[in-house]
């Protein structure tokens, strides 16, 4: 999928508030705190079009749709959160506190304001 190609419903709709595409394009943000709090405790989530743009997430674990009508598995993502790091994200280092995939991070990232989020998730930060 490249840029430009929206994504559309079952009916073929378009619906701007949950078409990746127009959701990156329109929403996206930059957190000024770096705190790097939410790559460690929140679960990541990346799509089949965030590993389109960054290709490693591929190396994380699948999530599959499973469908027991049919029996069968469909890709539908990848989780992010590895055991290796302490279950934050694959992709935050801890010693920089910075995301090594910064320019290519999934739209789950590019969406989450930590600057206005933190103080309901982690009140402690105050």
């Amino acid at each position: 999928m490249n840029d430009d190609e929206h994504q559309l419903d079952d009916q073929g709709e378009h619906w701007e508030h949950e078409c990746e595409v127009c959701l990156e394009r329109n929403e996206s943000i930059c957190c000024e705190c770096r705190c790097g709090r939410c790559c460690e405790a929140m679960l990541i989530e990346a799509s089949l079009r965030d590993a389109e743009r960054e290709p490693r997430l591929q190396e994380c674990s699948p999530i599959y749709d499973d469908n027991p009508d049919e029996n069968s598995r469909e890709l539908i993502g990848y989780m992010l959160n590895d055991k290796e790091n302490e279950f934050a994200c694959r992709f935050f280092d801890r010693h920089t506190r910075l995301c090594t995939i910064y320019d290519t991070r999934p739209l789950i990232c590019r969406l989450f304001n930590c600057d206005t989020e933190r103080k309901k998730l982690w009140p402690d930060d105050e």
